[in-house]
């Protein structure tokens, strides 16, 4: 079984990933270690200064990575903002976080402005959420974990596993706490 956990920077993904693989008795491969183990980028944005990311080079590695997990009952979760490019997956949860709460995680990892601004917008046009959503369907759902406790946001996911809930894409709107 493979889960593809993604969302905006900030939005919880390596703290419920954590949880979550200890939960699922998961493997758990970060995306972005990945990226930077395995040298899968082909510079630096000369403005951003964030790497280029070479996606289909990442897709081999992810693939690599799920050989064993497809038809598998053993949990395989790819962890990342880039995770939801990977297209065999059983599921996909997209993490989000109200622009306010994002802009304040974002500030204490000590982000440039232009980095924090460009990623709030991100976050209230849906960007993940919608790429997923193009991507997997209805196998893309949405977690918001504004002013909720990681344990609270892994039990969810795993009520969603389960079939006990779900919670499709579009059900979480910031876009009206933005000045867009």
């Amino acid at each position: 079984m493979i889960l593809l956990l993604t969302g905006t920077p900030g939005t919880g993904k390596t703290t419920i990933s954590r949880l979550l693989s200890d939960k699922l008795n998961a493997r758990l491969v970060a995306v972005n270690q990945l990226v930077d183990q395995k040298h899968l980028y082909t510079g630096l944005d000369p403005d951003k200064h964030y790497k280029i990311v070479d996606i289909q080079a990442l897709i081999q590695e992810m693939d690599e990575a799920a050989q064993n997990y497809r038809d598998s009952e053993d949990w395989l979760i790819l962890e990342g903002h880039l995770s939801h490019y990977y297209q065999p997956a059983d599921l996909v949860v997209v993490l989000r976080a109200s622009p306010p709460i994002l802009e304040e995680r974002l500030k204490n990892r000590k982000w440039k402005p232009e980095k924090v601004k460009e990623n709030l917008e991100a976050e209230a046009l849906d960007i993940c959420a919608w790429e997923a959503g193009d991507i997997h369907g209805a196998l893309a759902q949405e977690v918001d974990t504004t002013h909720k406790m990681p344990q609270d946001v892994v039990k969810t996911i795993i009520e969603i596993i389960r079939g006990e809930r779900t919670s499709p894409l579009g059900g979480v709107n910031f876009l009206d706490q933005m000045d867009l």
